[in-house]
């Protein structure tokens, strides 16, 4: 059984996808299971996972588009090590990324569910950098959450496994912010770690769905 299991949600992005599942493969930690879930894109996204031939790859389709939350749950249900890694289709990982995050959740009490790193900003067509967010809330944040979502993006984040079984899975019924449901429900249980240093590459571009207001104003 690997250490971790890093689960990428993917739909119609095979332009990103490449650099995404190449950021998590040159990782120095290489102890993990990839799983890819494709929530059944139209494009060219199987043939790009197909074409990287690495045996850490699980790769999963979906027969018909089913939205973010049920395929990050796919990725959970198949999978089952210690510690879960979370990157979105269009981001990327700096190298050190996994062994930093996953050294300090293995050397913390267990009442620590998760640790998250700070990010960088980047413009996805032309790579500049726009600015970062450091990482600086620790141990109980669970009235910080209910404020802002202080935890950032899921590509920030590696949990134990075991806060999905005390909480649950993510809520299908939320098409936008689902993320931040789960971190609110997780922090009532546990406590979070961070590295205030960026150890994410969160790239902004028109393809996103936080730039959808219809999907917006139904989360």
């Amino acid at each position: 059984m690997r250490k971790v299991d890093v689960i990428i949600p993917t739909y119609n992005r095979a332009e990103f996808l490449q650099a995404a599942i190449g950021s998590v493969l040159n990782q120095s930690l290489d102890d993990l299971t990839l799983l890819v879930v494709d929530d059944a894109s139209k494009d060219d996204t199987q043939a790009v996972v197909k074409a990287l031939d690495d045996k850490r790859i699980k790769y999963i389709c979906h027969t018909e588009n089913r939205a973010e939350a049920v395929a990050r749950n796919t990725g959970l249900s198949n999978g089952n090590a210690e510690f879960v890694a979370f990157l979105d289709d269009d981001d990327e990982w700096l190298p050190e990324k996994l062994r930093l995050t996953v050294d300090l959740l293995e050397n913390s009490p267990s009442k620590v569910g998760g640790v998250y790193s700070g990010l960088f900003i980047i413009d996805k067509v032309t790579g500049v950098t726009h600015g970062c967010k450091l990482a600086e809330r620790r141990g109980d944040i669970y009235l910080d959450m209910v404020r802002r979502n202080v935890v950032f993006t899921p590509s920030t984040v590696l949990l134990r496994r075991e806060c999905f079984e005390k909480v649950g899975l993510f809520d299908e019924s939320i098409p936008w912010m689902l993320d931040y449901d789960m971190w609110i429900r997780i922090s009532r249980e546990y406590h979070f770690e961070c590295i205030k240093e960026p150890l994410v590459k969160y790239h902004v571009h028109e393809n996103q769905i936080s730039n959808n207001a219809a999907i917006r104003a139904k989360g």
